[in-house]
């Protein structure tokens, strides 16, 4: 009994003896704090006011409560741009009648829209210079955007008369008319590009022949290599392309059918 107990101790033994010795496990190293800045740079052009032509004969003074039909036979408009006439009238103190009959007929003669030269948008420098502006100031001085001019003329005409007491007319630039920059946002943030490399080390320095390897001869693992990312630019303000600046056609004719009528003297 005493040898079997002696047999399977020394069995044991060389059997530990032959076991090859192992290094523990590498551990994924953590991910450095990787950083994200959000930069905003702004392009301007120059802006004109809209071209403004009124003038109202005294003959026939215009009161408050005096009746106006609107007619558009000779141009294509909107409902929205109707219902937004009646209410610049309105607002002025008229009466907007559909029948025949009325103090005065407001006629629309023009509504136009025209594609005019592009215009320039320059960089404009921010408070605090940066390697961003720097950057782009090289790739992207300026910007060409499409360029559309609206045109209003109306009338009013006294029914009783027949004389034109007041005529006008406007047009402005989309520029103009939207009185703002272009503004671009761009991202510059961090980014490992070596992560899924350090990941593969690890996991191929995790196997049993490696860890037997690295028993007798350490390694290193690859440090993450962080480098920065430039992205953009995304536009968040302003129209540009023709698609974006015939978008503001309607809301051009509004504006200038209100700035027309606004000039109406009613007593």
């Amino acid at each position: 009994m005493r040898f079997l107990l002696i047999f399977f101790t020394m069995a044991l033994s060389f059997g530990c003896s032959l076991t090859p010795k192992m290094a523990p496990k590498l551990n994924v190293p953590s991910k450095p704090i990787l950083s994200k800045e959000i930069y905003q740079l702004s392009y301007s052009t120059e802006l004109d006011s809209a071209r403004i032509k009124s003038v109202q004969l005294p003959a026939h003074p215009i009161e408050k409560n005096n009746t106006v039909r609107i007619v558009a036979d000779k141009v294509a408009m909107t409902d929205t741009l109707k219902s937004h006439l009646e209410q610049a009238l309105q607002k002025q103190g008229l009466k907007v009648v559909e029948k025949h009959g009325a103090d005065y007929v407001l006629n629309i003669h023009q509504l136009d829209l025209t594609f005019g030269p592009d215009k320039t948008y320059v960089l404009n420098q921010p408070k605090s210079s940066h390697a961003l502006y720097k950057l782009v100031t090289q790739k992207a001085p300026s910007y060409q955007c499409s360029n559309i001019v609206a045109s209003v003329s109306m009338r009013l005409t006294h029914i009783a008369s027949s004389d034109v007491i007041w005529f006008a007319k406007s047009s402005i630039d989309s520029a103009s008319f939207q009185g703002i920059p272009l503004q671009f946002s761009y991202t510059k943030e961090q980014k490992i590009t070596n992560e899924h490399d350090v990941l593969a080390f690890i996991v191929e320095q995790n196997s049993e022949q490696a860890r037997i390897a690295r028993a007798e001869e350490p390694v290193t693992i690859p440090q993450y290599i962080v480098e920065d990312v430039i992205s953009g630019p995304e536009k968040s303000s302003g129209a540009c392309s023709a698609t974006e600046v015939s978008a503001l056609s309607s809301a051009m004719h509004q504006k200038l059918s209100s700035i027309l009528i606004d000039k109406i003297n009613v007593l």
